[in-house]
């Protein structure tokens, strides 16, 4: 009887080691990730999200505020969801210019679409004050004024007054330097000892 027991016994704790362990601890959840939306910068690039998707082939509005004060900007995702932007070259901001429908517009480094004169690739480019879309016309007048060594006469005069005058020290010839400093752009030019200023070139800001 004593063997009978013994043997109960060594089978009880058997199964009870190999009996499951059964945690009263609460159960752990995972929490879902926060769902995107809006305007994203990722990787150097900017995407807008809608529902946790990127849009893709499409203009969008973005509002943003600072200051107190709320402006609105408008920005073009292409066919991988990525704003089209411009690029930082040599220390210069360099617009992008896109075809977008038939039409051509212009976007800063920070993918914002342009309004206004700006220079790309050493040539001035004209957007539309409302639209945004490339004026040719325009353009093409101020190209044709600051051509190298063209009296810089009829550039000043579509340009305006500049925002700031830098006078340097000149290699060019017998005179003076003058840098034009204008919102997104500068005008290099030749002054010789007689006051006749010539374009030597233009440069994005």
């Amino acid at each position: 009887m004593k063997k009978w027991k013994k043997i109960l016994a060594v089978m009880l704790c058997l199964l009870f080691v190999q009996a499951p362990v059964i945690s009263l601890t609460e159960p752990v959840v995972a929490e879902a990730a926060a769902v995107k939306s809006g305007l994203k910068k990722e990787n150097g690039k900017y995407y807008f999200y809608v529902k946790g998707q990127r849009v893709k082939n499409t203009w969008k509005n973005v509002k943003t505020t600072s200051g107190g004060k709320t402006t609105v900007s408008r920005y073009y995702f292409g066919k991988d969801g990525a704003a089209y932007a411009g690029k930082r070259v040599n220390g210069m901001y360099v617009p992008a210019v896109k075809k977008i429908n038939g039409k051509y517009y212009g976007f800063g480094v920070a993918a914002r679409m342009l309004k206004g004169i700006y220079v790309v690739n050493d040539r001035f480019c004209v957007f539309n004050s409302k639209t945004g879309v490339l004026d040719s016309a325009k353009s093409n007048q101020l190209r044709k004024a600051s051509t190298y060594e063209r009296d810089a006469a009829q550039l000043r005069k579509l340009l305006g007054k500049p925002r700031k005058t830098q006078v340097l020290d000149s290699c060019y010839g017998d005179g003076k330097d003058l840098m034009l400093y204008y919102p997104n752009f500068m005008v290099s030019l030749f002054k010789n000892t007689k006051g006749k200023e010539i374009v030597l070139g233009v440069l994005s800001k």
